[in-house]
């Protein structure tokens, strides 16, 4: 197992290694210079600031939804448990254009409310706009897994709260979520990881951060070797995120341990409403936003006499690609989670670090990396 782990995390770390030898051909000098350049002190903020706010939303939408599809009576809480999950399946880049041409100043949905004198939106670009688009592509991360959480603890604990008095947010916030702490841990993990590497939604919305300066530095500039220090600084972020997850997963908290009994069912009551209506608006977001945008450009496209070209290749190659990357991942995952959860040793906590570096990289790093090891070392 550990031979594999090894190799699994040698794989990962080539991103690292491509990063490190680009960056020692510019010279300490130039190093020296990108990184004490104030300009690449204000993307390592602006981007930390993204991370944090973006992660903290996340887990409240999670969290609020993983409870009310898990633990109450909320209605149809099934179909509102796979709602929330699909929007996964959307790219930010996809969801981007549909926020932007929905609600953007001159956007769609002022063309909806024109009749009645709204003529122009609020600004949804910038900070608050890239806050709100990568809430709704990242909560899901932290949905799945805290709703695993809460499916699978021990209802005992909270019965004997409810017998003994407590007010139900008092026990939720000091029984459930010491319960929920890995579970909300991973997740978060997972959902500052992807904001860290997303370019489509922060370019989108034009919010300057680490990963678009170093797009433009290979796309634009053709400055390989700043854009190999400031993705080395996002790795850098990503080492400290992952250190605060295993922080967070070492404090002392409720075992989640299943004992097969179904969770208590909490009666919203006057609150069933207002539970809808959180779920609908995050649904409608995430989900039914970029939908109704692109039905609307399918429609509008039919409509003036175009024709839709099905590409049967693409099709295909998506397929393939999707089916090969999920096995490929399962394999390359599984003996990494199995040493990491073993005896705690530094290698295992090492390895299981490295092996998320490629996470919370750009695709165009971990796209040269490869390029460059594949053409000077196998090129067959």
């Amino acid at each position: 197992m550990a031979a594999i782990t090894w190799t699994v995390a040698s794989a990962a770390s080539l991103p690292l290694v491509y990063l490190i030898v680009r960056a020692s051909q510019a010279g300490k000098g130039r190093i020296l210079e990108t990184l004490t350049d104030p300009r690449t002190r204000e993307l390592v903020l602006r981007s930390s600031v993204l991370v944090v706010a973006v992660t903290s939303c996340s887990v409240v939408i999670a969290v609020t939804l993983a409870w009310l599809t898990t633990r109450t009576d909320l209605p149809w809480r099934r179909t509102w448990a796979v709602l929330a999950a699909l929007p996964l399946v959307v790219p930010s880049y996809v969801g981007g254009y549909a926020f932007v041409a929905a609600l953007s100043p001159r956007g769609l949905m002022r063309d909806l409310l024109s009749p009645f004198g709204v003529d122009r939106l609020g600004d949804i670009y910038g900070f608050p706009g890239a806050i709100a688009l990568l809430t709704l592509f990242t909560y899901p991360y932290v949905f799945l897994t805290v709703r695993a959480a809460l499916q699978s603890s021990d209802p005992a604990i909270e019965e004997a709260a409810m017998t003994l008095g407590r007010r139900r947010f008092h026990w939720f916030l000091t029984l459930i979520i010491p319960q929920l702490r890995p579970a909300i841990g991973a997740g978060a993990l997972l959902a500052a990881l992807y904001t860290l590497h997303d370019f489509g939604a922060v370019s989108l919305l034009r919010f300057d951060s680490l990963t678009s300066a170093i797009y433009l530095s290979y796309q634009g500039s053709f400055d390989r070797s700043r854009a190999a220090v400031l993705a080395l600084i996002v790795i850098g972020l990503s080492g400290v995120v992952v250190m605060g997850e295993r922080r967070l997963r070492r404090r002392p908290g409720v075992a989640a341990v299943s004992s097969g009994r179904h969770p208590l069912t909490v009666q919203l009551g006057k609150w069933r409403f207002a539970a809808l209506l959180f779920c609908s608006c995050i649904v409608v977001g995430a989900l039914g936003l970029p939908l109704g945008v692109i039905g609307y450009w399918l429609y509008r496209g039919l409509s003036s006499e175009g024709t839709v070209v099905l590409s049967g290749l693409g099709l295909g190659a998506s397929i393939q690609a999707a089916t090969l990357g999920t096995f490929g991942a399962l394999v390359a995952a599984i003996p990494v989670a199995l040493f990491s959860v073993g005896p705690q040793r530094r290698s295992s906590r090492f390895l299981e670090s490295v092996s998320l570096i490629g996470h919370a990289l750009p695709g165009v790093v971990v796209g040269l990396s490869l390029v460059f090891f594949g053409s000077r070392y196998l090129p067959a």
